[in-house]
Parts: structure tokens; C-alpha cells; sequence
């Protein structure tokens, strides 16, 4: 195969599967992207800033899924299928639930007593508080309100709008974990980048598509999502042959500009390996505060933020102008992910691998394997 004849040359100056990276620091800014954008969205301050037709934040999901492709890829590459399934399970779902839970037992009656004056009705009226965590608990949002809460919330009652791409995110993994359950497809990079092609294809043609699927918008959204994670597996897959040099950098951007802009309705997905190339890129030649490169709080930023926007519009700290509104979200979120990160996601982790749950917390337990960026962004 002509991918084959590639001449070999690892990642540099620094191997992204190694300790000295900046991709926690580049998703933690992807996380705020997207905070910043439903702060702007959710407070009716303005429309946010959208470029080719879509906000800051959603290229923040972008670079979550791009980097989670490769990421995630690299670790299914190392991993039996069992273990690598237990520890997508492990990454996700311990900060998933818990962020359920916070919301229907602890924003939601905050917020039913700012806006009602007493918490009647609160536990009674559908969607239940335990409706809300076991209805949404698999990942698939069933309800995003809980009762009659943000009923005065600019936006509308909408408790967690930014759960909805954990779910696509999740099936990306199943898809990766499946494809690489062969040595062919393990030693080989051409089925993966078959697979990228495919899936951009089809979202391309998705009005052709569309009768064979009905209208399964999940189906149709995931067709949406799948090529910018498959993008960052394509990378992933010819990392070895794929040199880190800034002119790569700087010819992945105007390729990806080129593409985006010329094609608008798949121009997007069909750049994403260049878009992953130049987000790597940048977290391979970035420096990192040593504290970010340990600990990773992307995640919990992007899975509290939104709940905490609407909790502080209820109370009208809008009121007061949109930059402090953005501060406190910023602090607040801040506490809430830090919390999640030391006391579930990576006691979470570390269990899985057979590590002491709370152990060396100044120590890095292993490479750059990704999280749900996204945003997830994957990690291990």
C-alpha cells in the first residue's frame, strides 16, 4: 500500500504518547471555549462567535472528538478489548453520574426554591429528580429539565446541555474498539482511513443516506460526529510515519481552511485529519504548567459549566453584566471540576487499572491516553 511506503519517523520534538505534552491544557482551553459560548448563548448576551456556521464552542467539541480519536485509538491499539472497554467505562461514567446526581439533588432544589419560594412539588412532579439520573444514566439524554425548574432561565429548562456528544462520543469508542479487533486492521492503517473517508462520505451524501435510515437523528447526528474522531484515528494510525514539523502545521491549517470553506456542508469533517494534525501539533510544541500536565479537570469543565450558567442566570448574576456572569462560571465550574477530578474520575482510573484509587496525586499515572472531550475528549 502506498501508506506503507511512508518513510518512518516518530513524532517530534516531543512523543505525544509521552508525559511531556500539552494536550490536558489544550482540551482544558477547548473546555472553555465551549463555557464561553454558552455563556454568551444561554444569557442572550449575543449569538457568540460562529465561524462558518458554528460557534466557538462546537469547534471546541471538534478539537475534543479530533484528539480523542487519537488518543483513544493509541489506547485500543495497547488494550485487549475487555480492558479497553473498562476503562472507556472508568473514564466516563464515574464524572457522568455524578454531575446527575449534583444537579437533581443539589442545583435542582436550589433552583426550585429561588424560583418557587418552597420545594413542593419538587421530588413529585415529572421528570422526577430520580427520573433525571436513572432516565439519563446510559449516556442517551431522555429528559434534559427536572419538574418546573428554569422555568425562569433565559435559555429555557434545560438543566445540562452539553451531556448530548458523551453519548456520540462513547459509540465512537465501540466503533474504534470494534474495527481494531484484528491484527490486519491493527498492523495496517488503510482500513481506518477507509472508515474515515466512508463516514465523511456519507455525511456528504446524507440526503441520499437519509431514506435508508429513516428519521433516526441520533444516526444522522453520530454520521455528523463520527469523521472528527475518525480524523484523529487516521493520525493516529500513520503517527509513526507522520514527522511534527511547524511547515506540516501551517500546511494542515490552510488545507483545513480551504476545505471548510469550500465545502461547507462536509468540508468540516472532511478536513478533521488536518485539524487533528494541527491541534497535536500544537500540544507537542506548547509548553504546560507541570500542574495541568498531571492533572486533567477538562472534563468535569466541560460537563458542569452549563448547569452552573443556568443556576447563576436564575439568580440574575446576568443582571449585572455578562463579564461577571463568565467570572463566576469560570470559578464556580473550576471548584466543581477539580472536586470531580481528585475524587471520582481519577480514583476512578486508577481502580480500574488495579492502582489505589487516591494514591500519588502529584504523580502522573500514565501517557496522554485521551478523555471524553468533549469532549470529552477520550482519556484513558
Amino acid at each position: 500500500m502506498l501508506l506503507d511506503m511512508l518513510p518512518t519517523r516518530i513524532f517530534t520534538p516531543r512523543d505525544l504518547g509521552s508525559r511531556g505534552n500539552a494536550l490536558n491544557m489544550i482540551r482544558l482551553l477547548l473546555a472553555l471555549a465551549v463555557l464561553y459560548s454558552h455563556a454568551e448563548v444561554l444569557s442572550r448576551t449575543g449569538d457568540g462567535v460562529v465561524w462558518q456556521g458554528q460557534h466557538i464552542g462546537s469547534w471546541g467539541v471538534v478539537g475534543f472528538f479530533a484528539i480523542s480519536g487519537f488518543l483513544i485509538t493509541g489506547s485500543r491499539l495497547r488494550s485487549t478489548a475487555g480492558k479497553f472497554l473498562i476503562n472507556r467505562v472508568a473514564r466516563i461514567f464515574p464524572g457522568y453520574i455524578v454531575v446527575l446526581i449534583v444537579v437533581a439533588l443539589g442545583f435542582g432544589p436550589v433552583a426550585q426554591i429561588i424560583e418557587k419560594g418552597t420545594l413542593d412539588g419538587y421530588w413529585g412532579t415529572g421528570v422526577t429528580p430520580l427520573q433525571y439520573i436513572w432516565g439519563n444514566a446510559l449516556l442517551n439524554i431522555v429528559s434534559y429539565n427536572i419538574g418546573t425548574t428554569l422555568s425562569t432561565s433565559p435559555y429555557g429548562q434545560a438543566w445540562n446541555g452539553s451531556l448530548w456528544s458523551l453519548y456520540y462520543e462513547f459509540w465512537c469508542y465501540i466503533i474504534i474498539g470494534v474495527l481494531l479487533s484484528w491484527s490486519l486492521t491493527r498492523r495496517r492503517a488503510w482500513p481506518t482511513v477507509f472508515l474515515f473517508l466512508a463516514s465523511a462520505a456519507c455525511h456528504a451524501c446524507i440526503d441520499r443516506v437519509s431514506p435508508y435510515i429513516g428519521d433516526d437523528e441520533s444516526l444522522k447526528l453520530l454520521i455528523f460526529m463520527l469523521p472528527y474522531f475518525m480524523g484523529g484515528a487516521v493520525v493516529r494510525m500513520l503517527h509513526e510515519r507522520l514527522p511534527m514539523r511547524a511547515w506540516m502545521a501551517l500546511a494542515s491549517a490552510v488545507i483545513s481552511y480551504a476545505l471548510i470553506v469550500s465545502y461547507p456542508d462536509f468540508g468540516k469533517q472532511l478536513a478533521s485529519p488536518f485539524i487533528a494534525y494541527l491541534v497535536l501539533w500544537f500540544g507537542a510544541v506548547l509548553p504546560s504548567p507541570s500542574i495541568i500536565k498531571v492533572h486533567d479537570i477538562s472534563y468535569g469543565v466541560y460537563i458542569f459549566h452549563f448547569p452552573v450558567i443556568q443556576l447563576l442566570l436564575i439568580m440574575g448574576v446576568a443582571a449585572h453584566g455578562f463579564w461577571l456572569l463568565l467570572a463566576m462560571t469560570v470559578a464556580i465550574t473550576f471548584v466543581l471540576a477539580t472536586a470531580s477530578w481528585f475524587g471520582v474520575e481519577r480514583a476512578a482510573m486508577r481502580w480500574s487499572r488495579g492502582l489505589k484509587p487516591w494514591g500519588d496525586l502529584l504523580r502522573r499515572d500514565s501517557p496522554a491516553d485521551g478523555a471524553p472531550d468533549p469532549a470529552p475528549s477520550g482519556r484513558v
